[in-house]
């Protein structure tokens, strides 16, 4: 009898906690608008909302500062609550609870990642995550929507967008950790494969218009990046035309 009420008040627990998280929906939906709106105006201003949160000299990189940790904090708290198993067990299912960990993953987790290499946390923590096996510091808030994604499609995500800037930080690390041409170029070509898969992936979701312009804007990390690969790569690679024929001038979105 006991174990029966034990249980039940549980459930109710339950539901009270997923009424709360029900009820920050509209404030993560409105600091979600604000990071949409922060993103769109850098393009404007031509400079992408990645490169801009990192670099950190405007104003509203400030209050984009404020509203992502607002939004870290709100996520923290939701996966700290499955973890403990106080949520109701189809809560991860729930198909506006995806969408919107998925709105919240592919626009958020850039920004993190920015703020990781921005203060050079790598240098301490390891990268944001390790290539192999997706294990490192790569906060919980984002792979638990991914999980959710993948369960209801019932699939991998595969190449996980929303860590796209970590893998141009990882490999631009990898390969220029030496001034000299010839480790360079060592280095290059240890960690070829994944550039490969890199720009391969790059091209299919330019073909699929998921790309925004931001990333083909000349200053931004990914485009020195792609500048500073061994010519003879760059020269050769599929994305060579999509920007300029060059290699190192972006010629989409134009």
């Amino acid at each position: 009898m006991l174990s029966l009420i034990a249980a039940r008040e549980l459930e109710q627990k339950k539901q009270r906690n997923q009424e709360r998280i029900d009820n920050n929906r509209e404030t993560i939906e409105d600091a979600l608008r604000k990071l949409e709106e922060y993103r769109d105006k850098g393009e404007m201003s031509e400079i992408g909302y990645y490169d801009a949160f990192k670099l950190q000299t405007e104003q509203e990189d400030y209050h984009a500062n404020v509203t992502r940790l607002k939004l870290a904090g709100i996520w923290d708290e939701i996966i700290g609550l499955l973890r403990r198993y106080e949520l109701p067990d189809e809560f991860e299912c729930r198909e506006e609870w995806v969408e919107l960990g998925t709105r919240f993953r592919c626009l958020m987790e850039p920004l993190d990642i920015a703020n990781y290499y921005r203060f050079s946390t790598d240098k301490d923590t390891g990268p944001y995550m390790k290539p192999e096996d997706g294990s490192g510091p790569r906060p919980s808030r984002y792979r638990y929507p991914q999980r959710w994604l993948e369960h209801v499609n019932r699939k991998p995500t595969g190449y996980i967008d929303s860590c796209f800037r970590f893998e141009v930080e990882d490999l631009r690390i990898r390969i220029h950790t030496s001034n000299q041409k010839q480790n360079r170029d060592a280095a290059f070509e240890k960690v070829k494969d994944r550039v490969l898969k890199l720009e391969e992936y790059v091209l299919q979701w330019v073909e699929e218009e998921k790309l925004r312009r931001d990333l083909f804007f000349k200053k931004s990390t990914f485009v020195k990046w792609r500048w500073e690969l061994p010519e003879r790569h760059r020269m050769k690679s599929g994305i060579a035309t999509l920007m300029g024929g060059k290699g190192n001038e972006p010629a989409f979105f134009s």
